[in-house]
């Protein structure tokens, strides 16, 4: 039930606290079908390479997935993000791996490449583990140590 989620989205001053022009915006959905459709030719499509742009350019990136999300499994992202060719590659693939917020989850971070393992989290984090998902936010916005 995401009533009390669009609820909040839709309100008037949540909208002008996050700067929305009602005057030409739609209502927040937690999702639109319409926008996924024309999402439907990208999917299992290869976007890495804008991963690695973002990497070699000095630009971080979390990549992160929950341990039971069937649909973007974490053992995927996981092997893409150690097999992604970049000037920090080899770096993250040595790091270890460590508990990151008290069994929050399991990271590896390197050279502004983060992966997390978020426990206890499906396909949808924010809403199976909503503090664990604002402290994944807020770190990595906040450029903390994962």
């Amino acid at each position: 039930d995401f009533s009390y989620i669009t609820d909040f989205m839709n309100s008037e001053k949540t909208k002008e606290a996050l700067g929305v022009d009602s005057k030409h915006s739609h209502n927040w959905e937690s999702c639109n079908f319409g926008i996924n459709m024309k999402f439907r030719t990208d999917w299992m499509k290869d976007f890495s390479k804008y991963i690695r742009e973002l990497l070699n350019d000095d630009i971080p990136a979390l990549i992160y997935a929950g341990d039971v999300d069937f649909i973007c499994n974490y053992l995927g992202n996981q092997a893409w993000t150690y097999g992604l060719d970049w000037k920090g590659g080899e770096d993250f693939r040595s790091a270890e791996t460590h508990d990151w917020h008290d069994n929050g989850g399991l990271a590896r971070s390197s050279g502004g490449l983060t992966f997390l393992q978020v426990y206890d989290g499906g396909h949808m984090v924010p809403a199976d583990q909503p503090k664990i998902a604002l402290d994944m936010i807020s770190d990595f916005v906040n450029k903390k140590e994962f």
